[in-house]
């Protein structure tokens, strides 16, 4: 009978019960010293030898008994014979035999065999004696010590040419479903194939703490399956993870099968995502039911495993940088779970503002794109737009505060544009695909650097101008040409002679973008002057938030047409019918304009290199002979 969630933990619950269970000390194995590196050590490492091992020359220069030196001053040098008095010693050479002390080079000055001695010197001067560095018997390296590289050079030179440390921790990560298959070059995919991904995610995270990983062939949604390949796992490891399978459907059997072979720990934790996840223990191994969701697997392998291979290491647990920043738009979370919200976050003004990304649980682009998370308590419903948040941060600070904040419409261009700025300026452009009024409304509020624009206004025909003046009509701002594009409908091949006009919409299932975006005000501005009620367009209520998201549902025959640029259509092999050609716009505030960020990417506009980016990719449908021109400028 199929297990149901036997109950919904808090995470410090979880952690402190998989630390209670499992967190025992690692066995014991013997390395060379030259390749303990991030070993740990099991046992304190003592000094065999004492280094230097005998008393040696720390300059170039002559080797001498100090008292022979007594009562030389300038003016009246005391003269040594060569061998009787001194004897010539490079740095490192061994202390001759009744000498105790070395004066450098630069203060001897010789005559034939002689050299004169115009300041006394006292004994064990520039002489590096037995042990000054480290003495036999020293403690070099405590127990439960990482080593590092010159943790290695100590050991050599003490004479610890072999070391105990902790063995190596072994996972086996273990993929489930029938819809899996292994990532090949030029597969094609059929309707209901995933490419599993997870497995090198999970593995490569665990290497990065310093984990050994095998991953196993995905294992199809079948009990005895799943049996068997965790009955291998056990044999290869010490920490057994299996992907997918921990919910209740017709197809999840990890659940029941950990509690078959050993025992379940617990089923459920309240936090999002993630909620899905089990632990149990076989013999002595701990087994991780993972989500089959990416980022659920990523945080729970973050927030459950990763405390756990730090405590069987018996290392602290590395702390994330925390900021303070303040949010840009409302982020609403769940009462009574703990969540973990991806977030992007740029300096704007000496601002730190933090932007929420996606919060799909498969939105495996989210992990690539997040600087952090803000970590939502259960005790609250989430955060109001410019309330001040805590970011753990993934990504260094100084690469942040650095980045060109911009917010508004969407464009395959921006990425031509965030290339060129990183390869030749250093600089990371960071575009947030909010749509046109949505990124002007950011502008307004000093929470981007700039905005991209498409915006036609409805009672003039103007693109641009005329909104912008409204929304922020005492702000001092600059509009420069980024493109004039062409907006048309994307249609499957094939249909293309069934939609030539904004009527023929009716006929068809449709996909459009959000609200507030510059298409979406194209469409609602034709639909107007024709007399064409929204609600008689199927799929006008499907929303995306980018031209590519539009063309790839009509690719994919989610929808018939979608209207969008050129060149998205072009990336997916859809037809194209050309509408009008709009002005794709860039607006700053005139006071960034001497902001090295704002003066690298108003450079790269038109430039030969942005025009010739263009080109190499295919991008079609632009017309760049404006690109980089003021279009307006403000005198507030």
């Amino acid at each position: 009978m199929r297990q149901h969630f036997l109950e919904s933990i808090s995470l410090s619950e979880a952690e402190r019960r998989i630390i209670t269970e499992f967190g025992g000390v690692m066995r014991e194995e013997v390395v060379p010293a030259q390749a303990a590196l991030g070993r740990v050590t099991a046992q304190p490492v003592f000094a065999k030898m004492s280094s230097p091992h005998y008393a040696s020359a720390a300059m170039d220069g002559i080797a001498v008994r100090a008292g022979d030196t007594k009562g030389a001053r300038p003016g009246r040098p005391i003269r040594l014979l060569l061998g009787q008095g001194y004897v010539p010693v490079d740095t490192g050479d061994a202390l001759p035999e009744g000498r105790d002390a070395v004066i450098m080079i630069e203060q001897v000055v010789l005559e034939g065999d002689e050299a004169l001695i115009e300041l006394a010197v006292p004994a064990w001067q520039h002489v590096r004696p037995v042990g000054e560095d480290i003495v036999a018997t020293d403690l070099l390296l405590p127990r439960y010590h990482q080593v590092t590289a010159v943790d290695i050079g100590a050991m050599l030179a003490a004479g610890v040419l072999e070391l105990s440390v902790l063995g190596k921790l072994h996972a086996v990560v273990i993929p489930t479903g029938d819809e899996l298959i292994a990532p090949i070059y030029g597969a094609t995919l059929r309707a209901g194939e995933i490419v599993e991904f997870n497995s090198s995610i999970i593995a490569a995270t665990l290497k990065e703490w310093g984990v050994d990983c095998l991953v196993t062939a995905p294992v199809r949604d079948d009990r005895a399956l799943l049996i068997e390949a965790i009955k291998r796992a056990l044999c290869a490891g010490d920490l057994v993870l299996v992907i997918a399978g921990t919910s209740t459907g017709r197809g999840d059997h990890t659940a029941d099968v950990v509690a078959e072979l050993g025992e379940l720990l617990f089923h459920g934790v309240a936090m999002r995502p993630g909620k899905p996840v089990l632990v149990g223990r076989i013999g002595d191994v701990p087994v991780f039911g993972l989500p089959g969701y990416p980022v659920s697997a990523a945080l729970c392998l973050h927030m459950l495993v990763k405390p756990l291979v730090f405590a069987r290491f018996r290392q602290p647990l590395p702390q994330e940088p925390t900021i303070g920043g303040v949010l840009s738009r409302r982020l609403v979370s769940g009462f009574g779970v703990e969540e973990f919200v991806r977030v992007q976050v740029g300096q704007v003004n000496e601002r730190t503002i933090v932007t929420p990304l996606g919060r799909g649980a498969g939105a495996v682009t989210s992990l690539v794109k997040a600087d952090g998370y803000v970590r939502v308590p259960h005790t609250t419903e989430g955060f109001a737009e410019g309330e001040e948040v805590a970011v753990k941060l993934w990504r260094p600070w100084t690469e942040i505060a650095s980045r060109l904040v911009c917010s508004g419409s969407h464009d395959v261009i921006l990425d031509v544009l965030a290339d060129i700025l990183k390869t030749k300026h250093n600089f990371s452009f960071a575009s947030s695909h909010v749509g046109s009024l949505a990124g002007l409304m950011a502008l307004s509020r000093n929470l981007c650097h700039c905005a991209t624009t498409h915006l036609l206004d409805e009672e003039t025909g103007v693109y641009n101008i005329p909104i912008i003046k409204r929304l922020m009509p005492d702000r001092d701002l600059l509009l420069v040409n980024v493109v004039k594009r062409w907006q048309g409908f994307m249609v499957r091949p094939g249909l293309a002679r069934e939609i030539t006009s904004w009527r023929d919409l009716g006929r068809c299932r449709f996909v459009n973008r959000q609200s507030g975006s510059g298409t979406r005000v194209l469409l609602d501005y034709h639909l107007q002057r024709e007399g064409i009620d929204p609600s008689a367009i199927a799929g006008y209520e499907r929303e995306e938030t980018t031209h590519l998201a539009v063309a790839c549902a009509v690719s994919a025959k989610e929808a018939e047409v979608g209207l969008g640029i050129k060149a998205a259509a072009g990336a997916f092999g859809l037809s194209f019918i050309p509408l009008c050609l709009e002005n794709y716009d860039l607006l700053v505030p005139s006071a960034l304009l001497k902001d090295e960020r704002v003066v690298a990417l108003l450079s790269v506009l038109g430039s030969r290199r942005f025009i010739e980016a263009m080109a190499q990719l295919g991008l079609e449908g632009y017309d760049t002979g404006t690109s980089g021109q003021v279009v307006w400028r403000s005198h507030a």
